[in-house]
């Protein structure tokens, strides 16, 4: 999917089009924002819609791209950010597919499945995040940290990207930081080590912690940056010679907020 960045060009919208695009991505169907907004018609509400596509350089106006463009560039404001949650391979690509503006019957191809398979994954997946619509689905998938520019969004599509792709995603851990959520997979024969790199020395540790002593974390350690300004790396599966823990992790690992024995 293309990265998204702002620019002058569409970080902003007129008052009105962006509330046609917020009404849009919370699930509202044309007539209910003509209603809401005194558009009169949902004819009037499509033709915002083109224009807004227009105004980002879109071809056409596909609202799940319309949502996802107008959250990546800064024109709409991003939906309140909740718990993570995980998506297996599948749905997720659906998504990214959605948010890049494929059409469902296209996305069917490219995966090689019938229309009626792509339909009930679309289904499924919605149901899931708890959306009505697809634009809606995209919200959803903003909030969840699915989509998006949060540390979390980046580590599941690292490693969904991965080929061969990893397939127990339910051995996944979701990790609770102050700065944010993170996503760590564990370490098998096809990727016998693994990290996370995190800015903060005392948040590294608390990753640490979380992750010490779980199937697939072990062994574990973690590195001081080489030089000011990189981050703390968490590592764990194969340790090789070259990687040297940080001087005192194993002390530090068994602060007072650990539950387990490192």
């Amino acid at each position: 999917m293309t990265t998204l960045t702002p620019s002058l060009a569409t970080a902003s919208l007129p008052p009105l089009g962006r509330q046609v695009l917020e009404l849009i991505a919370e699930g509202h169907r044309d007539p209910e924002v003509a209603a809401r907004l005194g558009l009169g018609t949902a004819a009037r509400v499509r033709y915002r819609l083109d224009q807004i596509a227009r105004h980002f350089g879109l071809e056409a106006a596909v609202r799940p791209q319309l949502v996802h463009h107008g959250y990546a560039c800064g024109a709409v404001p991003s939906p309140p950010v909740l718990q993570p949650l995980l998506l297996d391979a599948d749905a997720f690509d659906l998504v990214r597919a959605l948010a890049a503006g494929t059409a469902l019957a296209a996305y069917a191809r490219r995966q090689g499945t019938a229309s009626y398979q792509a339909a009930y994954l679309l289904e499924k997946t919605s149901a899931r995040l708890g959306a009505t619509t697809r634009p809606s689905l995209i919200r959803h998938a903003w909030q969840r940290q699915i989509l998006g520019p949060r540390a979390f969004a980046a580590d599941l599509a690292a490693l969904h990207d991965e080929r061969p792709r990893p397939s127990e995603t339910g051995r996944w851990l979701i990790v609770p930081l102050l700065s944010g959520y993170r996503l760590a997979a564990p370490a098998t024969g096809r990727s016998p080590s693994r990290h996370l790199d995190i800015a903060d020395g005392e948040e590294a540790l608390v990753a640490a912690r979380f992750l010490a002593d779980r199937e697939g974390y072990a062994p574990l350690w973690v590195t001081q940056p080489s030089q000011p300004g990189r981050p703390y790396r968490v590592s764990w599966g194969r340790r090789t010679a070259a990687a040297q823990p940080w001087h005192g992790f194993a002390a530090a690992l068994q602060g007072p907020d650990h539950r387990r024995s490192a």
